[in-house]
């Protein structure tokens, strides 16, 4: 072999061999979004947040199947369903949006919730977060569903500019079967939720419930 084509081939290999070693950089270092990052690669969230606007026109929303186009844009991540029995917690965390453009004089968060039934497991506590701040921490019986009306608290009312995401966490989610995916964790089931003032009418069950 000629020493330009030798030289040639030599150079080819080098570059292959760059090429290669940066794919392997990329691998172990990919530049994603954090969110992708803690749901794909770390495995720190079982809760893959999704781009919804939050829209919300008040009151309480079903989240069975009645209350579907109503409940859609307020899922951040977290949810399955809705099916009959309500839309069901998947995870160790789930989060719901409310942007409502309007303040409320004296709000209350208002969830409606049923925990899944499991032999032994007769309740699920559930960490209420409201802009990544602890307003409550719940019990919620397998045996009967229970309305909770957890008021907002004023520091979270002076930053929330209309805008109130809601975190749910649930330290005692299980695997309802030996095969589930470590996404797959159950805990709740929610048939309500909503921001309303105290004394607002808006503030009952809807009747799809």
């Amino acid at each position: 072999m000629s020493s330009p084509i030798r030289l040639g081939t030599y150079a080819l290999v080098a570059l292959f061999g760059v090429f290669e070693l940066g794919v392997l950089w990329l691998v172990a270092h990919p530049d994603v979004p954090p969110n992708y990052r803690a749901y794909y690669i770390d495995h720190t969230t079982t809760c893959l947040d999704q781009p919804v606007s939050g829209a919300y026109a008040g009151g309480v929303v079903c989240f069975l199947p009645g209350g579907a186009d109503q409940a859609k844009p307020l899922k951040v991540c977290g949810w399955e369903g809705p099916v009959g029995d309500g839309t069901h917690a998947v995870g160790t965390s789930a989060r719901l949006r409310f942007v409502t453009g309007t303040a409320f004089a004296d709000p209350v968060l208002t969830l409606e919730l049923i925990a899944v039934a499991k032999d032994g497991l007769p309740s699920q506590r559930v960490e209420v977060l409201l802009n990544d701040q602890l307003i409550d921490v719940i019990t919620v019986s397998s045996r009967d569903a229970e309305t909770f009306a957890l008021p907002i608290p004023a520091d979270v009312l002076a930053t929330s500019a209309g805008r109130y995401d809601l975190t749910l966490r649930f330290p005692e989610a299980i695997k309802m079967g030996a095969t589930d995916p470590q996404t797959r964790w159950r805990s709740i089931k929610l048939l309500a939720a909503g921001i309303t003032e105290r004394a607002d009418p808006s503030a009952q069950m809807p009747a799809a419930l």
